[in-house]
């Protein structure tokens, strides 16, 4: 192996080496640019030997996808540049990115087997969308922030890519002003009870209103507050404003649940137990339980870590749930150890139940499951009292739809949920 796979190479050369392929051979060629930032959390918990083995692996491995007058150069900490001679078809590049992905996976496995990696790779090709190396690397990065961004392993630039990069950029200054300038609302979807038809409490959910963009949903400016490093901001506004809303709720006779959507990368935070912890002893309220959200992703990616950070969660009596269940990473086996209180069975299976015999069966199948393990069933998405019918008889523990409300401000809440309040008995 040459010093070029493991010795850092600065951008400046390696474009300098791409410009004289050009140059001298004037031949098609493909740049891959591979970046694989977040493995610095699992480094973080090992010593700097593991890194250093595992980038020799991570050279190694990119050299099994080149053939002869290819190349690969380490261009950053955790980042490589792939130079595909004489490749151009799309259809080519996508088989060296999948490859590299498929790679990537089991070199990380060897080390850690229960880390999920995350790698991001941008495509760029000469003579097509670039005149020089400068401009062909400049395409590969836009390539590489539209997939880290996508969520995408990796993304071929087009110049359309490039618009939306432009858009995208622009979105995250629109919300990193409007969150230091707390444009938010909290709004709450009822949570009911299916056996009693009374409210257990609600589903604290975040919605912005962009001036010129109208209503942005949670799908698209979520994802970019990761990327901005401002979830962490976001998210304790959702927190502390759900806590001190729910101490204003009219009293209904029973302790009522808020439920607060954690984003995975949040629980990543080490100090994320402290930083909630804080957050309930300040605004927290004796008559309210407070629910985690997290998604199944969390439950795969750093799965130890995230279901350390969890159970000490629930030893402080944080309640647990695992959102949209059956539309991510659904495994049996995690099943015995699930540090959890709550599934809630995603729409896309709910809207069918009555006409699907694969819908109905899922679901029924995932309330018994989670039943002989002690967990509750959450449906969402109710809308009709013939769903609310075919759920009453699975016996699934509570609902949330618009069967009861679509959700609701604030204040609105308090007057929906006060028609079961003791005083209007």
């Amino acid at each position: 192996m040459q010093n070029q796979e493991l010795n850092l190479t600065s951008v400046d050369v390696f474009e300098q080496a791409i410009q004289q392929r050009i140059d001298h051979a004037k031949k098609s060629l493909s740049l891959l640019v591979v970046d694989m930032g977040d493995i610095e959390k699992l480094f973080a918990r090992s010593d700097q030997s593991v890194s250093n083995m595992f980038f020799t692996r991570v050279a190694k491995m990119l050299l099994r996808v080149c053939r002869e007058g290819d190349s690969v150069s380490r261009i950053g900490d955790c980042t490589f540049g792939v130079v595909l001679d004489n490749v151009s078809s799309p259809v080519l590049q996508q088989l060296a990115a999948e490859k590299i992905v498929r790679l990537y996976k089991a070199v990380v496995s060897e080390i850690d087997a229960s880390y999920t990696p995350r790698i991001s790779i941008g495509v760029a090709s000469y003579p097509d969308g670039a005149d020089s190396a400068v401009e062909l690397m400049n395409n590969a990065r836009i390539a590489l922030q539209v997939a880290a961004s996508s969520g995408d392993p990796y993304q071929i630039y087009t110049p359309e890519s490039h618009a939306a990069l432009s858009t995208q950029w622009a979105l995250q200054d629109d919300l990193a002003e409007a969150i230091e300038n707390g444009a938010f609302e909290l709004v709450y979807q009822p949570k009911i009870s299916i056996a009693t038809g009374r409210p257990l409490g609600a589903e604290a959910l975040l919605r912005w209103h962009h001036e010129e963009q109208g209503d942005v949903p949670p799908s698209v400016f979520v994802p970019v507050a990761c990327e901005i490093g401002m979830i962490d901001k976001l998210s304790s506004f959702v927190l502390m404003t759900a806590l001190g809303h729910a101490k204003e709720w009219p009293d209904i006779g029973e302790r009522c649940t808020v439920s607060v959507n954690l984003e995975a990368q949040m629980l990543e935070y080490p100090d994320i137990v402290d930083v909630i912890a804080s957050s309930l002893s300040i605004w927290g309220d004796e008559t309210i339980n407070l629910v985690l959200e997290i998604t199944e992703r969390a439950l795969v990616t750093d799965s130890k870590s995230n279901f350390e950070r969890l159970n000490k969660l629930r030893s402080m009596g944080i309640e647990i749930s695992i959102d949209d269940f059956g539309t991510g990473h659904s495994s049996l086996s995690y099943f015995k150890d699930l540090p959890a209180d709550e599934l809630k069975v995603d729409r896309s299976f709910i809207s069918d139940i009555q006409g699907s015999d694969r819908n109905r069966n899922l679901v029924e199948t995932i309330v018994s499951l989670a039943h002989k393990f002690g967990l509750t069933v959450v449906a969402e998405g109710v809308e009709t009292a013939d769903e609310l019918d075919v759920l009453e008889g699975m016996k699934c523990d509570a609902a949330q739809g618009f069967h009861w409300s679509e959700p609701l401000p604030h204040e609105e809440f308090c007057q929906w949920l006060g028609q079961f309040s003791q005083a209007s008995r």
